[in-house]
């Protein structure tokens, strides 16, 4: 581009600089003193062009910096309709975000969930999940190691890969710290109290005081990516404070994802609980086929499942709404998945032959029908 002007410029001048074709020749002297006019009206016209380049580079930072501090709103919802053997629910969730970057390594981020599984057309439900279940703060960039980050505040943990146990992107309520460092090899640790979740109605707790709940604890996490297509992560969660929070949960885990042919990919996780008596443990395996993008209309994905956790493995509000249900089960399930246009996901989901673990009786079988999407 600049050099196009220039050369237009150079020719503007050089036509208006002759005369006519029946002028007489110009002296060496003459055309000298026209070259150094010329070289020095062209020094003139660049460093205008320079001038108006570093303007608009400047107006273009201003105009990112601008949009980069802007408070960001963005959120999801959710329609779903639940058939578990008892007749079916129909029920709804909306959550609300709020970031605000602080400056480039760093920033702040709200979630709150607006309403969350309460039945459509009950009168009186009453929701216990009215609240914010992410608030916290992003550093990056640690002392220039582009790959380290500290995260203060209420967030969610995925501990896994197939989501089986936890998934960040179901639910926060974790308030502690966490810090994660590496690129191939990626270590997090850190500490904290997940108490804030809902309590369960199915108790592993010694003293039956707080239903489930997984408190205040130690973790470290270890991944490992050896190539694209792959990754391996091992995982250990100690609950802490027995005083305050019964220790009913250390458990350690091993997971994988990997893809196995063209748009094939298979994850798997297994982990143990040795707080409580008998080490339950938990196997769950995910073959998935297609890849269900939600900005590409008409894409989709199949997913096959496979169960097998004990009673007490899991904390059951940690995997919620991820999985087939997948705490004391034993059985194989099945997922689809359909963008019907860009931005709406539809999925039908569905456990069957499944078995109570804890007692061994057959469960009824699971269906759920849910339309999401985000704005």
């Amino acid at each position: 581009m600049k050099k196009t002007v220039l050369t237009c410029v150079t020719a503007a001048l050089i036509m208006g600089l002759s005369g006519s074709v029946y002028a007489a020749e110009p002296t060496v002297d003459e055309q000298q003193a026209e070259l150094t006019a010329l070289k020095a009206r062209l020094a003139v016209v660049e460093k205008q062009i320079k001038a108006q380049e570093v303007k608009q580079k400047r107006t273009e930072e201003s105009v990112k910096k601008s949009k980069d501090n802007e408070l960001k709103f963005y959120g999801d919802a959710r329609i779903r309709s639940i058939d578990s053997g008892d007749g079916y629910d129909f029920e709804q969730r909306v959550r609300l975000n709020l970031e605000k970057r602080i400056n480039k390594d760093a920033f702040f981020r709200v979630r709150g969930i607006v309403m969350n599984e309460n039945e459509l057309g009950t009168t009186g439900t009453t929701d216990n999940y009215n609240k914010i279940d992410n608030a916290y703060m992003q550093f990056n960039n640690l002392y220039g190691d582009k790959n380290s980050s500290i995260k203060l505040g209420r967030f969610g943990h995925s501990f896994g890969t197939t989501g089986y146990w936890s998934s960040a992107g179901s639910l926060g309520m974790y308030d502690g710290i966490e810090v994660t460092t590496g690129k191939v090899v990626k270590i997090s640790t850190g500490f904290g109290d997940w108490g804030a979740a809902k309590d369960n109605s199915t108790t592993s707790d010694k003293n039956k005081t707080t239903l489930n709940k997984l408190e205040k604890n130690v973790f470290l996490k270890l991944g490992y990516k050896p190539n694209r297509d792959t990754t391996l992560q091992a995982w250990h969660i100690r609950e802490t404070n027995a005083d305050a929070s019964p220790i009913d949960y250390e458990v350690t885990g091993l997971g994988f994802k990997t893809g196995v042919g063209k748009n094939l990919n298979l994850a798997g996780d297994y982990s143990k609980n040795v707080a409580i008596t008998g080490d339950p443990t938990g196997l769950f395996f995910t073959l998935a086929y297609g890849d269900a993008d939600e900005n590409k209309a008409h894409s989709y994905e199949a997913r096959l499942y496979y169960a097998d956790v004990d009673k007490g493995n899991v904390p059951g509000t940690l995997n919620k709404s991820i999985n087939i249900p997948c705490n004391d089960v034993k059985g194989p399930g099945l997922s689809l998945h359909y963008v019907v246009t860009e931005g709406v996901l539809a999925e039908f989901l569905t456990g069957f032959n499944m078995e109570k673990k804890s007692t061994g009786v057959d469960n009824d079988n699971y269906y759920r029908f849910q339309v999401s999407t985000k704005f």
